[in-house]
C-alpha cells in the first residue's frame, strides 16, 4: 500500500471518519430608526434597487453598472435582511418626487440608486439610498477601484447597507476555502461565498485536506501530504508564500487559530495516541493540552479565548468536550451519537458540529451553550458533515454528498435556505469560511 494513502486511512479512524440596535452617527440617521427597527424585529425589510445610472458613453461603464447592479442585488437577497424590488430603466424618471411615489408603490421602504462612470481603468460608481416616503438620503458613498475588482466593490457596497440597516457589518466579502479531488489529488481551493470568482491554491498532486482561516483572513493553515507526511502547512494569501509549520513524526492534523491568530490548536500523534497541542506560528510547543490512551483531535477555541471544544473517544465513542486553555475543567457535553468536527459561534454561545445516531447518516446539529439544546439544522440527507460559520454566525457551510458526490452546501442556522456553493468536477470536502475580508 502507498504510504501516504496508509497514512491518510489511518487518520481518517484517528478522526472518526473525520442584535444588537447603534445609533447613526449624524441627526440625518437618528431620524430614520424605523430601518434599524425593522432588522432588529426579524421582519425583511423591502428594499428597491434601480437601475444604475451611466454618466459617461463608455461601452464599459454601462457594462458595470449592470453587472454591479446585479451582484448587490444579489447579495442582499442571500443576506436574509431584504425583500429586493428590482427595478428598470423606465422607472428613472427625472421627477424625484415621482420616482418615489413609484417605488412606494411597489412596495419599498428605501431605494438604492447609483451613478457610474469610468476613469482610465478604474470604475467610479456614487451610490445614494433613499426613504421612499421622505425623499430623504439616508445615506450616500463614492467608491473607485480597478475595474477587475468590480465584485469586490459591490460587495463591499452590499455589506455597507447591511450595516445601515443592521449595526453589524455584512459578509459579502468574505471567503470559502475548500478541498476538491478533481485533479484525482486533494487540492485547494478558494470562492466568494456567492459562488464566483473559483480559484486553485495549490497545485501539488498530493493530499491536502482540512483548511482553517486565520482571524485576520491572510492565512489559511492546513495539513498537507507534500513531503509524504501529514504536515502542517500555511498559505499566506496575501503573499502567495507557503511554509510548513509543523512536521512531527505522524499526524500534524490542523485545528483552530487562537482569536489573536498567535496560536494553533492540532493534534498530534508523535507516535502514540493523538493528543490535542498549542503550539506557536512558528510551530513551537506551547503546551500539551491533552495526554492519556486516547483519540482527541478537531480542536477549536472559543471566541473569548478561554475555552476549547474537541472530541475525544474516551467514553468509547467520539464526544464532543470543553476544558479551559489552561488546561482543567474538562466536561462532556451530553449527545446521543457519534460526534464530529465542532465549530464554536463567532458570538460563543453555540458551538455547530457533525453527529450520527445509530446507524443513520451523519447530519449537523447546533448545541445552545446557554440552554444546553440541541436543534438539527440537516435531516437524512444522505451525509452532512464539517460545518463551520460564517463571520455574522448567522449561516453555516458544510459537505455534504446529497446529489451523490461530495459538494460544498451554506445553510442559515435554522436549517433553512440550503444551497449549494459552486458546481465543479470531482469530490468537494472540508470547507471553511473566512472572516470578512478588507485587502
Amino acid at each position: 500500500m502507498n504510504s501516504s494513502v496508509g497514512i491518510n486511512m489511518m487518520m481518517k479512524k484517528f478522526i472518526f471518519v473525520v442584535f444588537s440596535v447603534i445609533l447613526f452617527g449624524s441627526i440625518c440617521y437618528a431620524q430614520n430608526d424605523i430601518y434599524l427597527s425593522l432588522s432588529a424585529t426579524g421582519k425583511r425589510s423591502d428594499i428597491g434597487v434601480e437601475d444604475f445610472i451611466t454618466v459617461d458613453k463608455n461601452p464599459n461603464t454601462a457594462k458595470f453598472a449592470k453587472m454591479l447592479k446585479e451582484i448587490i442585488e444579489n447579495d442582499l437577497v442571500l443576506s436574509r435582511y431584504f425583500n429586493v424590488i428590482k427595478g428598470t430603466a423606465d422607472d428613472i424618471i427625472p421627477e424625484l418626487k415621482e420616482r418615489l411615489f413609484l417605488w412606494e408603490q411597489k412596495g419599498a421602504s428605501v431605494v438604492l440608486t447609483a451613478f457610474t462612470s469610468s476613469e482610465g481603468d478604474d470604475i467610479v460608481f456614487e451610490i445614494k439610498m433613499l426613504d421612499v416616503i421622505t425623499g430623504e438620503t439616508i445615506w450616500k458613498q463614492k467608491y473607485q477601484n480597478n475595474s477587475k475588482n468590480y465584485r469586490y466593490m459591490a460587495h463591499e457596497v452590499s455589506d455597507e447597507v447591511v450595516k445601515r440597516f443592521t449595526g453589524e457589518m455584512g459578509i459579502a466579502r468574505s471567503k470559502i476555502v475548500f478541498v476538491n479531488d478533481g485533479t484525482r489529488f486533494k487540492e485547494l481551493y478558494l470562492v466568494d461565498y456567492d459562488g464566483y470568482n473559483l480559484r486553485r491554491l495549490t497545485r501539488d498532486n498530493k493530499i491536502n485536506i482540512l483548511p482553517k482561516w486565520s482571524p485576520d483572513g491572510e492565512q489559511i493553515i492546513y495539513t498537507s501530504y507534500l513531503y509524504n507526511n501529514p504536515d502542517l502547512s500555511s498559505l499566506n494569501i496575501i503573499k502567495s508564500k507557503r511554509s510548513v509549520i509543523s512536521k512531527y513524526q505522524g499526524l500534524n492534523v490542523a485545528g483552530s487559530f487562537s482569536p489573536d491568530g498567535k496560536r494553533i490548536l492540532l493534534t498530534l500523534s508523535r507516535g502514540r495516541f493523538p493528543n490535542l497541542y498549542l503550539i506557536s506560528v512558528s510551530g513551537e510547543i506551547l503546551q500539551r493540552m491533552t495526554d492519556g490512551a486516547n483519540i482527541d483531535t478537531s480542536p477549536a477555541f472559543a471566541p473569548n479565548d478561554q475555552e476549547i471544544v474537541f472530541i475525544s473517544d474516551r467514553p468509547g465513542y467520539p464526544q464532543l468536550y470543553i476544558m479551559n486553555v489552561a488546561g482543567g475543567n474538562v466536561r462532556r457535553l451530553a449527545t446521543s451519537g457519534f460526534c464530529d468536527s465542532p465549530a464554536w459561534s463567532p458570538r460563543g454561545d453555540k458551538i455547530v458540529f457533525t453527529m450520527r445516531q445509530s446507524r443513520m447518516n451523519y447530519d449537523l446539529y447546533v448545541y445552545d451553550l446557554p440552554t444546553a439544546k440541541i436543534t438539527k439544522l440537516t435531516n437524512n440527507q444522505r451525509n452532512n458533515e464539517n460545518p463551520t460559520w460564517s463571520p455574522d454566525g448567522r449561516f453555516v457551510v458544510f459537505y455534504s454528498n446529497r446529489s451523490g458526490k461530495g459538494e460544498i452546501y451554506i445553510t442559515a442556522i435554522d436549517g433553512s435556505g440550503t444551497r449549494k456553493l459552486v458546481e465543479m468536477p470531482g469530490a468537494s470536502y472540508t470547507p471553511s469560511w473566512s472572516p470578512v475580508l478588507t485587502k
